[in-house]
């Protein structure tokens, strides 16, 4: 997998801009008195995510174990078929929508009130940067759509970059040689925002319980998981960005990243060549 390979795929996974928008569908169906069919059985779908997959996040007992259990949801192929069934469609379609939608909420500063009662008074600042985040890597995707070239394929689909039948590792890319550690650490914040977002759900459904430590470590994952997801859709799109929202020791070279993923790649073939010739162990006995 090249890094050139690997990156557009990542523009077709259930990312944390998309499914957040989910969640405050959620939000705002649930206060209503009536919903249509259509609804209830979206919110249905979405309490069933939310009991599977964000429940079991809300029972980690530390801030390792938080981690763990998010990097066990995203390293399940079946937490990806679930949210494609639930997403369905064109995962670019209603990017234009979601931006003035996200640029709203920024500009008036009015965080869903659902969400912060959910994590708590202390949320706030994550959960507004949070949205600050989204709001423009939704941005950064739709300059990269707009300046793609007419002829362009279209990013390929989700199978092509996560493994969703079960027969690999749908985080084989963290450990793939040819894909720098910057990017993958990216990939997988953008990942671990999903499982993030559905311990919300189970929160919002009453689906388990956190206590404040608890509420406080997935806000600042929130913020900080959504950050490194806008500086690798920054970077993709070669979108502007402001300074005080992605600083420049933030940001990621990626031609630079390839190039030096490569130039280890190759140091590491010579290295073993040289060893076969040699007729040498690589690793000599200690004995």
């Amino acid at each position: 997998m090249s890094t050139s390979a690997a990156l557009p795929s990542a523009l077709s996974l259930p990312s944390g801009p998309g499914l957040l928008a989910l969640v405050e569908r959620v939000i705002a169906l649930v206060t209503r008195e009536r919903m249509t069919a259509q609804e209830r059985a979206f919110i249905e779908q979405m309490r069933e995510l939310g009991g599977t997959f964000g429940a079991y996040v809300l029972e980690a007992e530390d801030r390792d174990d938080l981690i763990t259990r998010i990097d066990a949801v995203v390293g399940d192929p079946r937490f990806y078929v679930a949210q494609q069934n639930i997403r369905g469609g064109d995962a670019f379609g209603g990017l234009p929508e979601l931006v003035g939608e996200f640029e709203e909420i920024v500009a008036e500063d009015e965080i869903p009130d659902a969400m912060v009662q959910a994590l708590g008074p202390a949320s706030t600042p994550f959960l507004r940067d949070l949205h600050r985040n989204l709001s423009e890597t939704f941005r950064c995707l739709v300059h990269l759509m707009e300046t793609m070239p007419p002829d362009a394929e279209a990013p390929p689909a989700v199978e092509t970059f996560v493994d969703l039948n079960g027969d690999g590792d749908p985080l084989a890319f963290i450990s793939a040689p040819d894909v720098p550690i910057p990017v993958a650490e990216a990939l997988l914040a953008s990942m671990r925002l999903n499982a993030l977002f559905l311990a919300l759900v189970a929160l919002l459904f009453k689906q388990g319980a956190a206590e404040p430590w608890l509420k406080l470590a997935i806000s600042e994952l929130l913020a900080s998981s959504s950050k490194q997801w806008l500086a690798l859709t920054a970077a993709m799109s070669g979108a502007e960005v402001p300074v005080d929202l992605l600083p420049m020791d933030e940001r990621l070279d990626l031609t630079g990243l390839e190039q030096h993923s490569k130039a280890v790649q190759s140091a590491y073939a010579r290295f073993n060549m040289a060893a076969e010739r040699s007729g040498e162990p690589v690793f000599p006995s200690s004995s």
